[in-house]
């Protein structure tokens, strides 16, 4: 009767033994899950981020070689695509800057002002130069 109560002990050390090693499975496989998430997200953000930058680089690229209005073009689509990303807008504004759009491209830096307004001091700039070029091309009044 003594090693059946003892050997009874024993099994429900074991049993409580089982408990804590399966909650303690059950916890590593929750923070697995987890982990294994954030790095999916970080992956997909990394992704998008590198692909913003290469089409920053294509846009500056056909500015840089005077293709405005392909630029233009690409510009408008990335707009579409991502309309929080701030060089998106940028890029557009330069393109439209560039054809002498000047109206236009006052209206994308001021929407950039809605979305970005941490660029302000860029965008200040900028809409101070498009304001003083289409100051000069207004037609003068004749005498």
């Amino acid at each position: 009767m003594e090693s059946t109560h003892s050997l009874l002990d024993a099994l429900q050390g074991i049993t409580w033994l089982l408990v804590f090693i399966s909650a303690g499975i059950l916890v590593m496989s929750i923070c697995f899950v987890i982990l294994v998430v954030n790095v999916v997200g970080v992956m997909r953000e990394s992704r998008s981020s590198r692909r913003g930058d290469l089409k920053e680089i294509e846009l500056e690229d056909l500015l840089a070689s005077g293709q405005s209005k392909a630029a233009k073009f690409a510009a408008t689509e990335w707009v579409t695509l991502e309309p929080r990303r701030p060089e998106a807008h940028w890029a557009l504004a330069k393109a439209h800057y560039q054809l002498g759009e000047l109206a236009e491209a006052k209206q994308v830096l001021n929407g950039l002002m809605k979305i970005a307004p941490e660029e302000d001091y860029r965008v200040d700039a900028w809409l101070e130069l498009v304001e003083t070029e289409f100051s000069e091309r207004r037609p003068k009044p004749v005498n």
